[in-house]
């Protein structure tokens, strides 16, 4: 079994070398498929939570600013934006945000930037990639692959219980 734990933390883990240094997730970004900065607030502030979620609203709040409308974010990135309407529902396009610490697409706090900055992105079936993300292609193998193992763990344990 810790062989099976060890590969699905190596495949959550992307290489780093994938990145395109394009800056795109820094200028635009969304928490949890589009919650508004309002929502997100809530989130961070909220006690009947868990606490690993209150942390990361806390962590994204922490450095990422609300665009002021759906309008802002679009001339940003338009694909980005449509695909996340398109998948989590018109009531998405109140959550796009940008990094405050992004300068001609260099991070200012890059040394010191916060574990959420230093994971992204976690291959997930939620996960939004930009267009031209460096990261997309690997990440949707790498979620597969979990899937599958998923898939092949809990088939074990049907048979198990069986």
């Amino acid at each position: 079994m810790s062989e099976v734990v060890k590969r699905v933390q190596e495949l959550l883990k992307l290489p780093q070398h994938l990145c395109n240094m394009c800056g795109k997730c820094c200028r635009i970004a969304t928490f949890k498929g589009g919650l508004s900065y309002k929502d997100v607030l809530k989130l961070a502030n909220s006690n009947t939570e868990e606490p690993s979620q209150i942390e990361g609203a806390k962590d994204f709040l922490s450095i990422f600013v609300p665009y002021s409308s759906v309008e802002e974010a679009k001339k940003v990135a338009p694909e980005f934006v449509a695909g996340v309407i398109d998948r989590f529902g018109e009531e998405a396009n109140t959550g796009f945000f940008y990094c405050k610490y992004l300068n001609n697409n260099m991070c200012q706090i890059h040394e010191d930037r916060p574990l959420l900055c230093r994971m992204y992105p976690i291959p997930h079936e939620r996960t939004l990639y930009n267009p031209e993300c460096g990261f997309k292609e690997q990440g949707k193998k790498n979620w597969e692959e979990i899937e599958n193992i998923i898939k092949e763990l809990e088939a074990k344990q049907n048979s198990d219980n069986n």
